[in-house]
Formats: structure tokens, sequence, C-alpha cells
């Protein structure tokens, strides 16, 4: 694979028509919201668990959980990105 400019990738992410409804809480939503959202859905996961199942089990299943939704979030939040951009 060549070796790619990283300016070049810089200006795809800036320049994505996708984001620019946000007004720059993509910025937000990507480094804050979805990881804080994450934690808590772990967290949840572990406290249901917990009284089911041993503390490694629990704990096992929380990260499995939490590690599992990571993808229909991320589809979600470019499926809302892309709605946006359809509406203006």
């Amino acid at each position: 694979m060549p070796p790619s400019n990283d300016e070049d990738i810089v200006d795809k992410v800036i320049g994505n028509p996708a984001f620019d409804q946000l007004y720059g809480y993509h910025v937000f939503f990507r480094r804050a919201a979805i990881p804080i959202f994450l934690f808590i859905m772990g967290l949840f996961t572990y406290a249901i668990m917990d009284g089911f199942f041993s503390h490694q089990t629990s704990l096992t299943i929380s990260f499995v959980v939490a590690g599992l939704s990571l993808g229909p979030i991320l589809n979600l939040e470019r499926y809302f990105g892309v709605v946006m951009s359809r509406r203006k």
C-alpha cells in the first residue's frame, strides 16, 4: 500500500458534508458522548449481571455487551449524519 498524505486524510474528514449539519458537535459526539455512553452501558450491564453471576463473569459479559454495541452506535451516528445531509 502506498504511503498516504496525512493532509489528504484530514481534508477528507473536514470536508465530509454528512457532518456539516452538526455544527461542530460531531467532535463532541465522537470523542465524549459515545465513550461516556459505552461506559454507562457497561456499568449498567455489570450491575444487572452481578446479581446472577460471579464478579469475573459479570465483568466479562459487560465488556462483551459494551464492545458489541460499539458498531451499531457508530453506524447510527453515520446514519444520523446522512439523514441530516439529505434534509438540507
